[in-house]
């Protein structure tokens, strides 16, 4: 039975692309197209073979029907929507409805990229590397990652870099920061949620050099279009539901103090801050064996704060 991919575009929110660019994205999917959310709710009920729900409407009813009726499937909400207007119209499960966010720009080459590259993960769960949002041939430059002395050197060059591909000095600010966050992740963070006894309750002031087999990598590449900065850590421990949970738990500030972790190592406060300085977050998880945390700067777009720009959010395992 070919897999059908149900894309859902409902007035009264941003469409989705064409049809035609649809056509596209959805390869090796059977397209099926409604224009409200009801139809969608009826043709969910009937069909059994659909295994990918793409809307642009976060209607509850929706995505709570896709996800008891098919379980096994998986669900984007494109958007221009702030993380706390669509989380409240989802009713704040949002963590469990939605698996990928995708921002729906003006600029259509974004979200129409970003569906092609979410449904071709989906579809061939070969899930890792940057070079999958970036042009064909972009020059990916990798480093790996030893110890914390390092760090300021890899976040100059990733500085440099950015100054290099002209990108001015606002953007080259923030990929210092990004990266930044990115390398406490996988020096500190990423091997404590492993349960690594010395990384416990370790202040992060304090000097670490990891063993070969806790190595990290660090890339990034930019085509023009796209800035991308990643890094993976050899655990593969982040899951869906704590990425969410934390993000929205800063975004929302929804228990006044207490946001995020408390411990030293705060995961939490390092993953918003990747996503806020970027216009998307990508994490790919091979449990138990290696996690990649992906940053994806638009160039032609500039940043501002979260109460107004909608972020892309996507989590991917194997």
């Amino acid at each position: 039975m070919t897999a059908t991919a149900l894309f859902a575009d409902s007035g009264g929110y941003k469409p989705l692309p064409t049809i035609e660019a649809l056509r596209v994205v959805a390869s090796g999917h059977q397209l099926e197209s409604v224009t409200d959310s009801r139809a969608a709710v009826l043709i969910l009920k009937q069909r059994s073979e659909i295994d990918l729900l793409v809307s642009n409407a976060p209607d509850f009813e929706l995505f709570t029907q896709f996800r008891a009726l098919h379980p096994k499937g998986e669900s984007i909400l494109v958007t221009d929507l702030a993380m706390k207007n669509y989380s409240a119209l989802l009713q704040g499960q949002e963590a469990n409805l939605i698996d990928h966010i995708i921002v729906n720009k003006g600029r259509e080459n974004w979200t129409v990229n970003q569906l092609r590259v979410t449904l071709a993960k989906i579809r061939t769960k070969d899930i890792f590397g940057i070079d999958k949002y970036l042009a064909p041939h972009t020059p990916i430059h990798k480093e790996v990652i030893r110890s914390s002395a390092e760090r300021e050197g890899l976040n100059l060059k990733v500085q440099r870099f950015a100054e290099a591909c002209h990108l001015g000095q606002h953007i080259s600010r923030v990929a210092f920061g990004i990266t930044e966050e990115l390398l406490m992740n996988a020096i500190y963070d990423a091997p404590a949620a492993a349960g690594i006894a010395r990384f416990q309750n370790i202040d992060q002031m304090n000097s670490i050099v990891l063993q070969p087999e806790e190595y990290g990598e660090l890339s990034y590449a930019c085509d023009g279009q796209i800035l991308a900065i990643s890094s993976s850590d050899p655990f593969g421990t982040l899951k869906k539901t704590t990425l969410l949970t934390y993000l929205k738990k800063v975004l929302r500030r929804e228990d006044g103090e207490g946001l995020i972790d408390d411990k030293k190592s705060g995961a939490g406060l390092g993953l918003f801050k990747i996503l806020y300085s970027s216009h998307g977050i990508v994490c790919n998880v091979s449990l138990g064996k290696r996690t990649e945390i992906m940053a994806l700067i638009d160039i032609n777009d500039p940043l501002r704060d979260f109460a107004t720009l909608a972020r892309s959010i996507h989590y991917f395992s194997n």
